[in-house]
């Protein structure tokens, strides 16, 4: 309509046409899976976070809050716990404890779009959490972050965080 302003269409009869445009042409590509070899020791490691609710302490239900990292190499599994909600600064401890018991970092760490990583993204292009961004960069590994609502790109982590919730806090 911008381009063409002499056509006199109504605003049913342009949304109709450009729901068979949408029905002809494929606007998101469909995923190729391909094989995965894995890693080389200290290559990936793949953090996502989680809840459970419930969880009786003494005579009280609580919420814990966790973060499950997993290097794909060896799937050796750090979880770290808080009885509070995670912010950026309880990450980046989080991150401390997973490494000095790995007994170093990896070179890349891979996220999901959590805010404790990436504020905003658009056609791939990532807005950091900068206080993260910066501990990132003095501690020497690279952030990847999966697309949205990509739970299969870190599939070995899904594992981990499905485990400590239905099992290990138990």
């Amino acid at each position: 309509r911008t381009k063409h302003p002499e056509l006199a269409v109504s605003d049913r009869s342009a949304r109709r046409y450009i729901s068979q445009l949408k029905a002809t042409i494929t606007l998101k590509q469909r995923r190729r899976y391909e094989p995965v070899l894995d890693m080389a020791p200290g290559a990936q490691c793949q953090v996502d976070g989680g809840e459970l609710r419930g969880v009786r302490i003494g005579e009280v239900d609580r919420v814990i809050y966790f973060v499950v990292f997993v290097l794909s190499y060896s799937r050796l599994m750090h979880v770290s716990l808080s009885r509070t909600p995670i912010n950026t600064d309880t990450f980046i401890q989080m991150h401390d404890a997973a490494f000095r018991y790995f007994g170093g970092h990896p070179e890349d760490c891979v996220y999901d779009q959590t805010k404790l990583v990436v504020l905003h993204e658009q056609y791939r292009e990532l807005e950091l959490n900068q206080p993260f961004h910066a501990y990132a960069t003095a501690a020497g590994f690279r952030i990847q972050a999966c697309e949205g609502y990509d739970p299969e790109s870190k599939g070995k982590v899904e594992a981990g965080v499905k485990y400590v919730k239905q099992n290990a806090l138990y």
